[in-house]
């Protein structure tokens, strides 16, 4: 794979692009707290993700307050592809708890207002004098990269592009500040602007003394290139169906994804074809790798055509686990779209434990899905750990039972769920569903496991074979009774004819 690198600094005096700054460190009033170091750490090694952290050692120099709270102001443009924040001290490595504080509805319109975070600190807090090390870490989802050119040929590399400003944004004073931007290239090609220092696939942007927005320093940016497929799910909708009658979990998953590459400028089979003879690849996606497990059973692949039969699975198992291997009906380039939705059941006993009439439901929060521009890696465990598919807009549904109550959802992560209720064949009161969304979905999160907990007594198991048996007496009755009245009225046509 060819792999090349762009640096460049370009200097700018419009303070607009200072309000698009990663995330804004800030203090409770403007004086007081002081940034005497911060080394903000841009990680692209991990697209289409784009990890960034902010260490910083905050000094307080007021002569008599202690501070307690901190606070992160995080603009708008960047919160919309933000999937994860954590904040923890540097020294001892405790986490420390975080309180989001939206912005008005009127500043919500204008995109460049930022969202505020504010970090309690430990204990009384920094006293006078006293310095304190943080480490802000965030995670940025789909779109943190651009493709530039935003349109190339189908055997062009792909070149992507990172930018952000040079300076963290912050109404402390900072004393000293530098951002490193690491690659996973082997080599720099090209470093434009002063203060830049380049080694191997890492560069570094400063150190800034005492510098502020007012100075000009502009943007920074990176651009690379990568011919690694990336993907973005738009979409992704994952539902299950527990049947304790059958003793059944039905899976099922909706897509919609997109190659995040190029845009396509003009589809050329033969030139597909002769790129990767040539150049041994292409920048088609041509295979989707889900990890199922092992046990998985009843499997179907289908889009809105209908069954789609390029599908396989994979013979070696990984731990509890093994490789769903789907090709979509046409190779995805850049910019291209494709749905599908895909499934298989698998035993309730391994997911569900009993303890009297409470019921409880273990299964995978989110599953990830790997983009694969080969198929000669198809089925392959290796490419499944890629994780180059980023989340994001994700929602999972959990159909419990009919009759099922007191339903309560678990989770080690903070979730936003909602109870819902929706009827099947032959429902009377409705089945609850338990209805989870996320935007923007963390790496951390993928694997986690989430506990639907519930009532469901043997009573409660009895209301649909109840409500059956009571439709077909129904049914029953009144099919006799139209009989009945049907040889009534021949009774007495009879007897009128004679």
């Amino acid at each position: 794979m060819r792999v090349a690198v762009f640096f460049y600094c370009a200097a700018s005096l419009l303070l607009g692009h200072h309000a698009t700054a990663a995330a804004a460190v800030l203090s409770n009033p403007p004086t007081g707290l002081v940034n005497t170091n911060l080394i903000r750490t841009v990680d692209l090694q991990a697209l289409p993700y784009v990890h960034e952290q902010l260490g910083v050692i905050v000094q307080n120099d007021h002569p008599t307050l202690a501070f307690t709270r901190y606070k992160l102001r995080i603009p708008q443009a960047k919160c919309a592809r933000l999937a994860q924040i954590h904040v923890h001290e540097r020294k001892s490595g405790a986490p420390l708890p975080l309180v989001r504080h939206r912005p008005l509805a009127e500043a919500a319109a204008d995109s460049d207002d930022p969202e505020v975070y504010e970090v309690r600190l430990r204990g009384a807090g920094l006293m006078p004098g006293e310095k304190l090390g943080l480490n802000i870490d965030l995670v940025f989802g789909a779109g943190s990269v651009q493709p530039s050119p935003a349109v190339a040929g189908q055997a062009a590399d792909q070149v992507w592009a990172w930018a952000d400003a040079a300076l963290v944004t912050s109404d402390y004073a900072t004393r000293k500040q530098k951002t490193v931007v690491k690659t996973r290239v082997a080599r720099v090609g090209r470093v434009d602007g002063a203060l830049a220092l380049a080694k191997g696939g890492t560069v570094t942007f400063g150190p800034y003394t005492n510098a502020t927005a007012a100075d000009g320093k502009g943007e920074i940016g990176v651009h690379f290139v990568d011919n690694g497929a990336q993907m973005e799910a738009v979409t992704q909708r994952r539902e299950y169906f527990v049947s304790q009658w059958a003793d059944d979990l039905h899976v099922r998953d909706y897509y919609t994804v997109r190659n995040a590459g190029p845009q396509l400028d003009r589809f050329d089979k033969v030139r597909q074809v002769m790129t990767k003879h040539m150049h041994g690849r292409d920048n088609f996606i041509k295979a989707l790798l889900v990890s199922v497990p092992a046990d998985a059973r009843e499997m179907y692949f289908v889009d809105q055509i209908g069954n789609v039969s390029t599908s396989a699975v994979s013979q070696a198992k990984l731990g509890s686990r093994k490789v769903l291997q789907l090709q979509p009906r046409y190779p995805l380039p850049g910019g291209w779209v494709y749905a599908w939705w895909h499934g298989y059941s698998v035993p309730l006993a391994q997911y569900l434990r009993r303890q009297g009439s409470r019921h409880h439901l273990r299964v995978p929060l989110i599953e990830p899905i790997t983009a694969t521009a080969s198929l000669e890696a198809r089925l392959s465990t290796k490419e499944l750990a890629a994780r180059n598919t980023a989340v994001t807009k994700y929602e999972m549904r959990v159909t419990l039972p009919e009759g099922a109550s007191a339903v309560r959802l678990a989770a080690s992560v903070d979730l936003s769920a909602e109870l819902v209720r929706t009827k099947y064949y032959l429902d009377s009161v409705g089945r609850p569903v338990v209805v989870v969304r996320c935007h923007n979905v963390a790496p951390d999160m993928f694997g986690l496991a989430v506990v639907v907990s519930y009532d469901y007594s043997r009573l409660a198991a009895w209301i649909k074979p109840a409500v059956v048996a009571a439709w077909l007496l129904i049914a029953f009755g009144m099919a006799s009774a139209l009989s009945r009245v049907e040889r009534g009225l021949a009774k007495k046509n009879k007897a009128k004819t004679e």
